[in-house]
């Protein structure tokens, strides 16, 4: 196998990237010496203790694992209405990217300690919003406004006990979100920035409707336009969210939330490097409708989908005395949506049904009528088809909790579960255009249905965990466990007759983790937890590969992480250390071994099945550290991360197999570098100005594995690291008349228009080379331009 290297033309600073890590590090002198701990019982004692819980709480302070959380400044620092998840940016061992600086669907990819979006637990006030898949799956940042969230509780170790999730294979994300005031008031906010960005937004508190009762809800509108194609792509969403609050007076509590989102965008496609370096301002999409379809085929204007999300719960507790509480969380989440893809030829379905199947083979398959295409891409108004996939999911389940704290001494203990069922279902059709000479209008009928494929997933979990201190104040120990059981149905009857019904279960998985604090301001942690995954959806629901359910081993992973804490007033140090390990990962592998054909071995097809492969090993080592002064603050982390794919000899079966999902066998995980950092300055210089710059630094990574269709291993593709920097200026006015803190905010991404490569997508990590000798696979998608963006908020 040959090692293919490839250079970075635009290097990166290193003087950047060194201050950039030494910034978690600083620790003025002067700093220490203002902050010697004082006398038992002297009252600056509880201010500096008070001090610590504040600065620390960022780093996970008093947490036995690895935790990060983000408040309502953090999220504040980034121009109202971005989307979420890109306020993760900060956190060591996470990189989240999207094409566009302010958000994005198709280009959206996180990872958390070398494993990817499909393997982190996403929740929504501990309520569970699955998958986070672009098509059919339910990425978080659907169901929030980012001005209604309140904090972001990041935990970086799997040992987060009771988190309701299939996929916490490596960490879990909690988005909290706000309370309802008990002041009635109404918050207004605008936006306006590069690329005809426009954002509203309307936020209306009850105040204290009755005694213990009180309610908020909201409207957003914001749209703009595609940087890469402003005159045939834009993006458009719609958000509703309402949300109750009722406390009573025996300490029992009722909370309900509602948000709906209506979203449209054309996203930004992926490109192979040499087109990066060709042209690193454009993602290859047309801008213009030419009427001939082999070049319409990429035209911009259909790249995309639209999609409507709905999730509604409830978070309900009741106290038995002072000692017993009971919480019962009951969701409902639906999707209705649909993606497009411009194709240059029609396909028809002879018979008029075209849905039609006439029989099952012996094996099967289904025998369907003839397929009748109709090919001329060259010429104007040459047959050309909309390909619609349209995704509906429905899910529904329930967490609960009973917490018992002292009910023995000491200890807090806690018993819980959770059920989940749901349905989703995605069709493949083919819609007739009806003339490519005047646009884009298509036949209200379909003259192909390729397939319709459902799945039912059953997920239940229980866990039970026990908090001991042992020696109050200095040691307690967290020892818990968790076991899942999960129940697949998945049909495809326009492919095949079968229809799958099987179940996975876990092992008991243990979490335990302790926390010790041997002196004042010095806290040392760390823990070990085993988790579980079943099946995604994506493997019913994104191919006909065959599932022997009793060859299928479930995903799991083992844990360990540990670390010390030093908090001081005004300052907080985190040095924290950890080792993943991934098993029993699933792949698309070809039925038999000897058949090599690319023809015939179509990925996802009939002549496939899914199989187990080999997983990954990520060990690291993350520094964050953190300064508070009145007239300055500073933030730094940087994170070392160690991915690597699992090592199997030449010519074994383990080694083909990875080879097939696109992957050499002991090389780094895609798009994980092994060196990050972020830094950030604040200045207040006066009452109600807040000055802002930071940089993100991400070294070389792998782009792709680079395999024939014939699953040679040909080397490796690695893309160029690179240094991105930001600003901000935030000034508050004075609370006068109605006004109450009003505010002008103005953000700068990227503010020296570097070009770069943001992430590796995930829609083609698993594909082979199809081009070679040359590369044509598309991989990359661009790191999003200057952007500017000119935020106002106004409370009455």
């Amino acid at each position: 196998m040959s090692r293919v290297t490839l250079q970075n033309r635009r290097h990166t600073s290193t003087t950047a990237v060194a201050l950039v890590s030494a910034l978690a590090l600083a620790v003025p002198a002067s700093l220490c010496a203002q902050s010697e701990p004082s006398k038992r019982g002297d009252s600056k004692t509880d201010v500096d203790r008070t001090d610590i819980i504040v600065t620390g709480k960022r780093l996970g302070a008093g947490k036995s694992r690895a935790t990060f959380e983000l408040d309502k400044s953090d999220i504040a620092d980034r121009p109202l209405g971005t989307d979420i998840t890109l306020s993760l940016d900060k956190v060591p061992g996470a990189k989240v990217s999207t094409g566009d600086a302010r958000g994005g669907s198709f280009s959206f990819e996180v990872f958390l300690r070398g494993l990817n979006k499909e393997q982190i637990g996403f929740t929504i006030d501990g309520i569970p919003t699955g998958d986070a898949r672009f098509n059919g799956g339910s990425p978080p940042q659907r169901f929030i406004e980012s001005s209604n969230v309140s904090g972001i509780l990041v935990s970086q170790s799997a040992g987060d006990i009771g988190a309701p999730s299939r996929f916490a294979l490596g960490g879990s994300i909690d988005f909290r979100t706000d309370e309802p005031s008990k002041q009635t008031s109404a918050i207004v906010e605008a936006g306006y920035g590069s690329d005809d960005y426009v954002r509203e937004f309307f936020r209306v508190d009850t105040g204290e409707l009755a005694h213990g009762l009180s309610a908020y809800g909201s409207f957003s509108h914001q749209a703009n336009q595609n940087w890469a194609g402003p005159n045939a792509r834009h993006a458009r969403r719609d958000h509703f969210e309402f949300k109750m609050d009722k406390l009573f007076d025996n300490g029992a509590f009722l909370k309900a939330k509602l948000a709906y989102n209506d979203q449209f965008d054309n996203d930004y496609n992926i490109v192979t490097l040499p087109q990066f370096y060709a042209n690193p301002q454009s993602d290859n999409l047309s801008d213009t409708l030419t009427a001939i379809p082999n070049k319409d085929a990429f035209y911009g204007g259909t790249f995309g989908g639209n999609r409507k999300d709905f999730l509604a719960y409830a978070n309900g507790g009741i106290s038995f005395g002072a000692h017993a509480l009971l919480t019962v969380n009951p969701y409902y989440q639906s999707l209705r949506g649909h993606s497009l893809s411009y194709q240059n030829k029609d396909r028809l379905l002879s018979g008029g049904d075209p849905a039609a199947v006439l029989s099952y083979n012996a094996t099967g398959g289904a025998v369907r009528p003839a397929l009748i295409t109709t090919s001329n891409p060259n010429v104007v108004g040459g047959p050309a088809d909309m390909r619609v996939t349209p995704r509906n999911r429905d899910r529904y389940g329930v967490t609960s909790e009973l917490k018992l704290t002292d009910t023995l001494p000491r200890s807090t203990i806690r018993l819980g579960g959770w059920w989940e069922g749901g349905l989703s279902t995605e069709d493949r059709n083919y819609y007739p255009i009806l003339s490519s000479t005047f646009g884009l209008s298509w036949q209200p009928n379909p003259s192909y249905v390729l397939y319709r494929r459902s799945t039912r997933i059953e997920t239940v979990m229980l866990y039970g965990q026990d908090s001991f201190a042992i020696i109050p104040n200095i040691l307690r120990i967290d020892a818990g466990a968790t076991w899942f059981n999960v129940h697949y149905t998945a049909k495809s009857p326009l492919e095949y007759a079968a229809q799958l019904s099987f179940s996975q279960h876990s092992q008991i998985l243990p979490k335990i983790a302790f926390s010790l604090k041997p002196i004042n301001h010095i806290e040392v942690f760390g823990g070990y937890a085993r988790n579980f995954s079943g099946i995604s959806e994506d493997a019913f629901l994104g191919s006909t590969a065959l599932i022997a359910p009793g060859e299928l081993k479930p995903l799991t992973t083992e844990n360990f992480d540990g670390g010390i804490r030093f908090t001081l007033p005004h300052f907080a140090l985190a040095v924290q250390a950890f080792d993943v390990r991934l098993n029993n990962n699933v792949g698309i592998v070809p039925n038999d071994p000897k058949v090599t054909d690319p023809f015939d071995i179509a990925r996802g097809n009939v002549a496939t099945k899914a199989v187990n492969i080999l997983g990954t090993h990520t060990s690291g080592i993350e520094v964050s550290g953190q300064i508070n002064l009145k007239l300055i603050e500073f933030y730094g982390s940087y994170s070392y991360q160690n991915a690597k794919y699992a090592d199997a000899a030449p010519g074994s079966i383990d080694r083909a197999r990875l080879a097939s999902v696109g992957i050499i066998a002991g090389t780094p995980v895609r798009d994980i570098p092994k060196s990050s950092a972020f830094a950030e300055v604040t200045l207040k210089p006066f009452a109600g100005l807040r000055l802002q710059a930071n940089g993100r630094y991400d070294g070389s990574r792998v782009g792709g594995d680079i395999i024939s269709p014939t699953f040679q291993e040909i080397g490796i593709e690695y893309v160029p690291g690179y240094v991105i920097f930001g600003a901000s200026a935030r000034y508050t006015f004075a609370k006068t008349g109605i006004l109450q803190n009003a505010s002008l905010q103005f953000n700068v991404d990227n503010v020296f228009n570097n070009a770069y490569i943001a992430s590796v997508t995930s829609a083609t990590a698993t594909s082979t080379e199809t081009g070679l000798p040359g590369r044509s696979l598309g991989r990359y998608f661009l790191g999003a331009p200057r952007t500017l963006t000119l935020s106002l908020r106004a409370k009455f």
